[in-house]
């Protein structure tokens, strides 16, 4: 990972093998590596289980490590792991079955990302990524401000994203507690109950009417729900932390 910064985007130093290497003293969920065709124009083929068994086996001395392997949409062939160690040793192999490849490390489940508001925009993202590694017991992976260009705005938001899966209630910058709101990148909403934190497949509560957001199957809705203020029937969504004003007739 080169080490990249300017006034509206930072990401350190560190290597990627090294970073994952970290994660054996911080808290995630589990570890993800895509192997994908170094010609970006071919897919990696649906080979037998059974030889890629072999091949793994012979390559990864950790293999037994490995949690599960599986063909994604885009044709690339996706390891999971939860130990650091096995996971560099993926993210090192260069050639899968002589075929040249490259590797890529998935962040979700390894990462956590928040918005700090009122960061001053004069403030260089390298300083401020020092200043809350040496306050906080964090390592910042990537830095991101939201600021338009000439907008004359003394102060903006900025992304942070931190190795690990903890997220902290607040963050100490320049002697001062700062509250920070966490960020979830593509949200999915549960197309079941209608909340986003999680989606449908592992959804375990009960079926919201999308007519009326009642708990309940189609066939039980007795009443007539409308918006107040509209005029004529609404299909009405339950979101999670929101719930519309309706009148029952």
């Amino acid at each position: 990972m080169a080490d990249t910064s300017n006034n509206v985007y930072m990401r350190c130093g560190k290597s990627v093998n090294e970073l994952v290497m970290r994660l054996g003293a911080l808290r995630y969920e589990e570890i993800n590596i895509t192997i994908s065709n170094a010609d970006k124009s071919k897919k990696m083929p649906q080979t037998n289980p059974f030889l890629v068994q072999n091949f793994i086996n012979k390559s990864i001395n950790r293999h037994q490590q490995i949690d599960n392997v599986r063909y994604t949409r885009q044709g690339k062939i996706q390891f999971t792991t939860k130990d650091p160690i096995c996971a560099v040793q993926l993210l090192s192999l260069t050639k899968f079955m002589e075929i040249d490849v490259s590797t890529d490390l998935i962040w979700e489940n390894i990462s956590a990302r928040f918005l700090v508001a009122d960061i001053p925009t004069t403030t260089p993202l390298e300083e401020l990524s020092k200043e809350i590694q040496d306050k906080n017991d964090c390592l910042v992976v990537e830095m991101r401000r939201f600021v338009k260009p000439n907008s004359g705005k003394v102060t903006s938001p900025v992304l942070i994203t931190i190795l690990g899966t903890t997220v902290p209630e607040t963050i100490k910058l320049w002697f001062i507690r700062q509250r920070i709101q966490s960020f979830v990148d593509r949200p999915r909403q549960c197309n079941k109950c209608y909340v986003y934190t999680h989606g449908a497949r592992t959804c375990d509560k009960n079926n919201i009417y999308f007519c009326c957001g009642g708990d309940h199957m189609i066939r039980d809705l007795t009443v007539v729900v409308k918006v107040e203020g509209c005029v004529g029937k609404f299909k009405i969504v339950r979101f999670e932390g929101f719930s519309p004003t309706v009148v029952v007739s």
